[in-house]
């Protein structure tokens, strides 16, 4: 991505430091999808349709920069990461390649 995130895999490990979540049942090492389900369950949304918020998405319209007019489609919620420091000089590289394809 243009701002250095990439989407996270919801099997993929996170590590964080241990009062960053006070609020939320979660441990300090989880997996994405673990805490999405802490996130549903804080909010409450585990038995409404607002739970499609972090699976199948949820019915919207966009007005985007991009385009003229409303776009309708889904919106949901992902968890991204960001390293702090590139771990190759062709990372930058390699991210401007991805953004070409796309």
């Amino acid at each position: 991505m243009e701002d250095g995130f990439e989407r996270l895999n919801h099997d993929e490990v996170v590590s964080i430091e241990p009062d960053t979540f006070n609020k939320l049942d979660i441990a300090k090492t989880f997996k994405v999808r673990d805490l999405i389900t802490a996130i549903k369950e804080y909010i409450g949304a585990e038995e409404t349709d607002e739970v499609n918020l972090y699976t199948q998405g949820l019915n919207c319209e966009v007005l985007q920069f991009s385009t003229q007019g409303w776009k309708k489609g889904k919106v949901r919620l992902a968890l991204e990461f960001c390293p702090d420091e590139s771990e190759s000089p062709l990372d930058e590289i390699f991210q401007k390649l991805k953004q070409v394809e796309n």
